[in-house]
């Protein structure tokens, strides 16, 4: 009940900026739907490409986290760290609990305008949704976004010991924008592009996601995204407790 009641906490303090969500929503979401309305007019295959850049557009919104310039900025360099400190939960679990709300509801926000946007312009989705494998649909969401989260902990961290990062994450986010598909289906890419999407950690944290919702996978393909998951949960936990711990060493805060 300690977690649940923590959570609901910060679902309600989300509420009360409702606004602010809905205004953070629109730049991924005009990206992708420009990309929707090229494909409508260059592809045959246009059930499949609209299905992809909706889901890519909601469930982005859901699976990305945003975390590291709150981490960054207001905590590790304006001090609001020595709060979280004090608390018996780790830091780790409190800022998980303050994010998930804003994905909920930006990805709620996005799905009420993305069904406007297909009743306007009578867009088909292709959806294969078994309710046998629903539970394990449900794992690997919760896993990518736990991905996406754990890496986006990280490399805040490192603001620990450089002063600027912004020229980082900007790149970092380009990366992932690129080998988690947001730009097109991994299938497309370039053999060495889409084998490098297959190892890095980008594509288990939203592609592979969104594509249990299109492509009928077997119960073995499940199995094998939610194993390759698993293991890169692992070596970003273990990467995120080692700057964990080697940058509260280096941080300080000052008041009166």
């Amino acid at each position: 009940m300690k977690w649940i009641r923590i959570l609901g906490l910060y679902f309600e303090k989300v509420f009360e900026y409702k606004a602010k969500s809905l205004l953070w929503i629109f730049i991924p979401m005009a990206n992708n739907l420009t990309l929707l309305l090229f494909w409508k007019g260059a592809t045959e295959q246009m059930n499949y490409i609209s299905t992809y850049y909706i889901l890519m557009t909601v469930g982005g919104l859901f699976l990305t986290s945003y975390i590291e310039d709150d981490v960054a900025e207001v905590d590790i360099k304006q001090g609001e760290l020595v709060n979280y400190l004090t608390k018996p939960i780790s830091y780790y679990w409190m800022k998980l609990f303050i994010e998930i709300p804003y994905r909920v509801m930006q990805a709620i926000y996005a799905a009420l305008i993305i069904g406007i946007f297909i009743v306007f312009f009578r867009f088909n989705l292709s959806l294969v949704l078994r309710p046998l494998y629903i539970p394990l649909i449900f794992i690997i969401f919760t896993l990518g976004y736990l991905i996406s989260f754990t890496f986006k902990m990280s490399i805040a961290y490192l603001s620990f010991w450089f002063k600027d990062m912004h020229g980082f994450y900007e790149l970092t986010t380009i990366i992932a924008i690129i080998f988690s598909g947001s730009v097109m289906p991994l299938e497309w890419y370039p053999p060495i592009m889409r084998s490098m999407a297959h190892i890095l950690p980008f594509a288990y944290s939203s592609y592979y996601p969104i594509m249990t919702l299109i492509k009928p996978f077997e119960f073995i393909d499940f199995l094998t995204i939610i194993c390759i998951q698993s293991v890169w949960l692992c070596i970003l936990l273990v990467f995120h407790n080692f700057l964990w711990k080697q940058g509260i060493k280096e941080f300080t805060a000052v008041g009166q």
